[in-house]
């Protein structure tokens, strides 16, 4: 179990799904009139927040190749896994399909691990309506769980819709009252998204051909004796046994009596 390689790409297209559902936003500055004046698609990057405020405060040098951040613009992060018992699956189920090079074998998987991944998201802002225009672009859609169909598996072809679970939202505002001073407006809203993870995938071979013996066990003395004695068999193939699970085929059957 443990020293065989195996890498799904499960936690990486997990962190990928939830950028992917918030970068599509942006806000609106009218005026007077309620006239567009201008329309900003609000960039979304993955790292903490303290990182873009670090470079918030930064002042714009061109001629040293430093260009400080602008705002509005939102930012995420991966921060907790926890294992989830209440969504624990049979774990001998398989998932199976058939191989992408070689038809004669398929690819088999067996149940996912049921985790959940914590995540936040900040909405980093320079005035509060730039900042609600983005919250009320997010949290109608969560109530509290937004689902999101996910590739989880393209080897074995499984898709899954994933809930996104919303848990909560802060806002904290760091101006600290200098006038040169930038000022950061920032809502924090942390999700949880229930996801899995998949083991190594095996290859295992197509079953073409069955099998099955009977026998006559009718006397004491053989059952004692654990003896057998063979009544029939029968031997079931694919006609042609060349098809494939996709092929319009049928079966020859041979059955043949005693030893």
């Amino acid at each position: 179990m443990f020293g065989t390689y195996f890498y799904n790409k499960n936690i990486r297209n997990i962190v990928i799904l939830f950028g992917t559902v918030f970068n599509d936003i942006s806000v609106r500055r009218t005026n007077a009139a309620d006239v567009v004046q201008e329309e900003i698609k609000v960039p979304i990057a993955y790292g903490p927040a303290e990182k873009f405020l670090v470079r918030l405060r930064e002042a714009t040098d061109i001629s040293k190749g430093k260009v400080g951040l602008t705002l509005p613009r939102m930012s995420f992060e991966f921060t907790a896994i926890n294992y989830d018992s209440t969504r624990k699956l049979t774990t001998t189920k398989q998932f199976k399909a058939v191989h992408a090079t070689d038809s004669t074998k398929l690819k088999r998987i067996y149940t996912p691990t049921p985790y959940n991944f914590d995540f936040t998201l900040s909405i980093m802002v320079k005035n509060s309506d730039d900042g609600t225009q983005i919250l009320e672009q997010i949290l109608p859609y969560f109530t509290p769980a937004y689902q999101v169909t996910m590739n989880e598996l393209s080897t074995v072809g499984i898709k899954r819709d994933i809930p996104i679970v919303f848990t909560g939202l802060s806002t904290e505002d760091t101006y600290e009252g200098d006038y040169l001073t930038r000022r950061a407006l920032i809502h924090t809203l942390t999700f949880t998204v229930q996801a899995f993870l998949y083991g190594p995938v095996d290859d295992i071979g197509i079953i073409k051909e069955v099998d099955v013996y009977k026998y006559d066990q009718t006397t004491q003395a053989a059952l004692a004796a654990a003896q057998r004695v063979k009544a029939s068999s029968t031997d079931i193939k694919p006609d042609p046994t060349t098809a494939d699970a996709d092929d319009d085929y049928g079966f020859t059957t041979t059955y043949t009596e005693g030893i």
